[in-house]
Formats: C-alpha cells, sequence, structure tokens
C-alpha cells in the first residue's frame, strides 16, 4: 500500500513537461502504487510523473528517408565502370547491368524476376521491364 505522502492530493517533486524543470507537483492520479498523473503548482499543467532522478535519455533519432534518386546515384556510382548497354526487348541482362533506356535514362538492373522480366532502377524509381524475348 502506498504511503500517506504519495497519497492523491500529496506533493511530490517531478519534472514538468511545460516548464522544463524538476518543481512541486501534486498527485493527481494513481493507478495502484505508481503514481500516473500530477499537476504542476507553477504553471497548472496537468501531465504523467516523471521522477527528478529518472536518468535523461536522448530523443531517438528518426530515420531519413532515401530518395529513389538517391539510391540510383549510389547504384549507377558502383557500376560506373562498365560500358551502358542499350535496352531491348531481346536483350539477355544480368544483375548490375547498366543499361541505358530510351524513355527512363541510364539504369541498373537489381533484379531478375521470372521468365523475361528484370527489375530496373532509374533516377525516377524502380520499373520492371520486358527481357530475353
Amino acid at each position: 500500500m502506498a504511503s500517506d505522502k504519495n497519497a492523491v492530493g500529496g506533493e511530490i517533486s517531478s519534472i514538468c513537461t511545460k516548464c522544463k524543470q524538476s518543481v512541486a507537483h501534486t498527485i493527481a492520479v494513481r493507478v495502484g502504487d505508481r503514481i500516473a498523473k500530477v499537476l504542476c503548482r507553477t504553471c497548472g499543467s496537468l501531465h504523467r510523473y516523471i521522477s527528478p532522478h529518472a536518468p535523461l535519455t536522448a530523443p531517438r533519432k528518426r530515420s531519413k528517408k532515401v530518395t529513389p534518386e538517391e539510391v540510383w546515384g549510389k547504384m549507377v556510382d558502383l557500376v560506373s565502370s562498365q560500358k551502358k548497354i542499350p535496352y531491348t526487348f531481346s536483350g539477355n541482362f544480368k544483375e548490375n547491368d547498366l543499361i541505358d533506356h530510351t524513355t527512363f535514362g541510364v539504369g541498373v538492373v537489381t533484379n531478375l524476376l521470372s521468365g523475361d522480366k528484370i527489375q530496373v532502377i532509374f533516377k525516377e524509381g524502380e520499373k520492371i521491364l520486358v527481357a530475353r524475348r
């Protein structure tokens, strides 16, 4: 059972999410033995309880989304020493071939799909093309 000093209505020190510092709060909500919500006596905001003794953690960095153009640039750099092969329906391509398409431009074969299809990355994104016909 919680002690009287940690009962609802009691005073406790907490980090205020609005004031951004450890100040006096009134306990507003308890869930079991845990203090859930507190009311800041400085600014009046109601928020979750954050212990002033809890270790501060840095916010997680969100991963940066990579654009198809960036992926295409890296792939082209990896195979830039190869000669560009003009794209044709009857072409026999393999992975990492550098191809030159009349509509989409320069691309790199990323995957050989079943049958007569290849997956190619272009500056605008990935395309599935017919080959080996």
